[in-house]
């Protein structure tokens, strides 16, 4: 049929095909059909991929770069956080390697039958303690520490770099004295001459022969350090009366008297026990600890420390570069002399590195790169001072007063946690006491005139004497005996006796009055500064509290600043009783609305009628009386007098100034930032007192003595406060290196390890995420 639905006959193959994907498979006629209709089949196109080509490098071997991920650029790697974090992570598992490694080489010998040698972590692990003066450094498996001079000596020839010499104690004062003496002994002669030409406050002429007046010329001029001494013997003498210790003041006439006649013994060979082998030169480079001490001066070295204040002496050296140098040269011969480290061992070693409380943070990062990049140490870990000093004494919290040689600081810890605003450092220590001794004996005729402090052994002696005599027991202020032995190069040793009164009781009062420590000459002339994160052109992302001034410290330099300003005044020109009749009415209507508008004091003086006083709608109640329409007076503006600024300290004064208060007045300030009242009770309750110069003797009494009071003025009622001794007659010297000992027992201190892979990668950051206080 025509109308057939059936479509017209295919032409038969061998197979069947496809259908076109041009055409469908069925052609639908007009009736309905019930042969389903499949869906038309889409053509799959394979892309072909060619081969892609850089300009003209399609036809060589060389690599060609990919292009930059827009998203991750090239320059953010290792300065975030998400990547600094792999740095870490890397680091961790090479450790784990190294020590899966280690373990089957152990398996792998022990399989074998060969013998295994079996060694203490803790003989690996090395406690380095930096000082003014001494070094202290060991394993952790010891139970004291090495105890090295932290010094070094070379010869004058080579120190062509440094352009100025360490100061000597007391050279400046003496200076300052003899030009005050030649100066008013020329305007002395001058004036019997006759001459019509007088000195200035400087020594020096007018220069056109007129007169110039100055009234300190006409008084007679006060050595400062015998005013100084003065008060000290003043508050003495007001101690004893106090304790009603009777004395007799003459005797410090007959002590003076009696050491003028005082004549040198000499001690035969045979029976000298204080005798001490000489340096010999031998052409060296340069002498490291007890034998740079012990050089005779006529070998032509001096005798330099590398840390000054507890921080990285920049006074004495000319660069950088020589001062890391020196330190280096100074932990080698140590480690080899003392515990036979050599340097091809140090990759072996983990050192746990102690640091001051409060410091400076280059001093950190400097030692830090140069133990892991420079000595090659395996890892280190970086402690504070008095966190290692409560973890020897066994104690939680505790007041640390660490004394000593150049400086002293105070810092509590509550719960083993360090208080950031209760640390404060000083800047005097045994050293000073040393000076002021020298000072006190050479006003009561010393025997000895030819003392030199510049001179290592004679700098060694006095020390030693001062270890030996001073005190702070107040009834031992009497003519007493003492002897001290002078060591020559050549020749025999000598020996002085001596008296005193109460120079020895004097001179450790600079802790509580520090008039007489000249930190002017502490200074010294040289300084250098490190070029890299001490620049301060150079922005630093890294910020912490380690250097900044703290709490204590402010509180040390309250009374340094101005008196607090006087209310600001308000100046109102008025044309007769209309502007007071509207200030009346404006009253009235703020005291009916019981609504009292806050508007800063610029706008409210800005403000030229009563409007400024009117509540607006939304804070006046339902019953409120809108106030009268007036129209007033044209008044004159009111003119405010601005606030004066208030004057601030610079954090480098903040930092100076309080470095000079008293030792009683520093710890008080430290106690009084614990924060309530029962945990400063806890404080003071827990004074622990470390350092070396703290050994002196009636120290603990006398801080004792002297706190409650400061501690009352401050509003805490404290009567009386304990000072803690160090723990199992531990040398007060030891304490903080004995805690680092005890804390590398713990497991805890693997989480404070920064390799030296992970430093080189990361650098600073690593301290950031070790250590809590950086």
């Amino acid at each position: 049929m025509e109308d057939s639905p059936n479509p017209p006959p295919v032409a038969q193959m061998a197979s069947p095909a496809l259908p076109s994907v041009l055409e469908p498979a069925e052609t639908p006629g007009a009736g309905p059909s019930t042969t389903p209709v499949p869906a038309p089949a889409r053509r799959v196109y394979t892309k072909k991929t060619k081969k892609k080509t850089e300009g003209m490098m399609a036809y060589t071997t060389a690599f060609v770069p990919m292009g930059i991920n827009i998203k991750i650029p090239a320059g953010d790697y290792l300065t975030k956080e998400r990547n600094v974090d792999v740095a870490r992570q890397l680091s961790l598992a090479r450790a784990k390697q190294e020590k899966a490694a280690a373990e089957e080489e152990k398996q792998r010998l022990t399989e074998e039958g060969k013998e295994v040698p079996e060694h203490n972590p803790l003989d690996y692990t090395l406690i380095i303690h930096p000082g003014s003066r001494n070094l202290r450094l060991g394993r952790a498996s010891d139970f004291y520490p090495k105890e090295v001079p932290n010094c070094i000596a070379r010869p004058s020839k080579a120190l062509n770099g440094s352009r100025y010499d360490p100061p000597v104690p007391g050279s400046r004062a003496k200076r300052v004295a003899r030009e005050q003496i030649e100066k008013r002994e020329a305007k002395r002669r001058r004036a019997e001459g006759g001459e019509d030409v007088e000195m200035n406050g400087n020594g020096n002429s007018n220069g056109n022969g007129r007169v110039e007046n100055d009234d300190d010329d006409d008084r007679p001029w006060v050595d400062p350090v015998n005013e100084n001494i003065g008060h000290l013997r003043e508050y003495l003498r007001n101690r004893l009366v106090q304790e009603r210790l009777a004395t007799d003041w003459k005797e410090g006439t007959r002590v003076k008297a009696t050491n003028a006649k005082v004549k040198p013994e000499a001690l035969p060979e045979h029976n000298d026990p204080y005798r001490i082998d000489w340096t010999e030169p031998e052409g060296k480079p340069f002498f490291v600890g007890t034998e740079a001490l012990r050089l005779p001066e006529s070998a032509g070295y001096k005798v330099r420390y590398p840390i000054l204040n507890r921080s990285l002496n920049r006074r004495d050296w000319a660069s950088s570069q020589s001062l890391l140098d020196d330190i280096a040269t100074i932990l080698q011969e140590s480690l080899r002399t003392e515990l036979g480290i050599l340097p091809k061992e140090y990759p072996k070693y983990s050192v746990v590195f102690i640091v001051p409380d409060h410091g400076d943070r280059v001093y950190v990062q400097e030692l830090t790169d140069l133990l892991l990049s420079v000595l090659d140490f395996k890892e280190i870990a970086v402690h504070q001072e008095s966190y290692c000093a409560i973890f020897s004494a066994g104690m939680s919290s505790a007041c640390v007063v660490d004394v000593g040689a150049e400086q002293t600081s105070v810092t509590c810890i509550d719960d083993g946690l360090v208080i950031a605003d209760s640390r404060i450092k000083l800047n005097y220590g045994g050293d000073d006491v040393t000076s002021a001794l020298v000072t006190l004996l050479q006003r009561s005729n010393f025997p000895y005139r030819e003392l030199d402090l510049a001179k290592a052994q004679e700098w060694l002696m006095m020390d030693n004497l001062k270890n030996k005599i001073c005190t702070l027991e107040e009834h031992l202020v009497a003519n007493t005996p003492w002897d001290f032995y002078l060591l020559k190069t050549e020749g025999l040793t000598q020996k002085y006796v001596f008296r005193t009164y109460d120079e020895n009781i004097l001179a450790p009062l600079i802790f509580f009055d520090t008039r007489l420590i000249d930190f002017e000459e502490k200074k010294g002339n040289g300084s250098f500064r490190f070029w890299n994160t001490s620049d301060d052109d150079v922005s630093d992302e890294i910020t912490s509290w380690y250097d900044e001034p703290t709490g204590a410290m402010k509180a040390c330099t309250v009374h340094l600043l101005p008196p607090p300003a006087a209310p600001v005044e308000t100046v109102t020109e008025t044309n007769g009783d209309t502007s007071a009749a509207i200030a009346n009415g404006a009253a009235e209507v703020k005291g009916e609305n019981s609504v009292e508008t806050k508007q800063p004091e610029s706008t409210a003086a800005l403000a030229p009628g009563p409007a400024a006083a009117v509540p607006s709608n939304s804070q006046t109640s339902a019953t409120a009386t809108p106030a009268p329409e007036t129209t007033p007076a044209p008044v004159a503006p009111i003119v405010t007098i601005p606030p004066r600024a208030e004057p601030e300290l610079s954090a480098y004064q903040i930092i100076t100034e309080a470095a000079k208060s008293p030792l009683d007045a520093a710890i008080a300030a430290s106690i009084a930032m614990v924060g309530t009242e029962n945990k400063v009770k806890t404080a003071a309750n827990s004074i622990l007192l470390v350092g070396g110069s703290s050994a002196l003797k009636g120290l603990g009494a006398f801080v004792a003595d002297r706190l409650p009071p400061l501690l009352r003025q401050k509003g805490f009622p404290i009567s009386d406060v304990s000072i803690v001794p160090p723990p199992r007659n531990l040398n007060p010297r030891f304490v903080s290196w004995k805690g680092a000992s005890v804390m590398c027992h713990l497991e805890t201190l693997s989480d404070m390890w920064i390799r030296r892979d992970e430093w080189e990668a990361v650098g600073q950051r690593a301290l950031k995420d070790r250590c809590l206080f950086f």
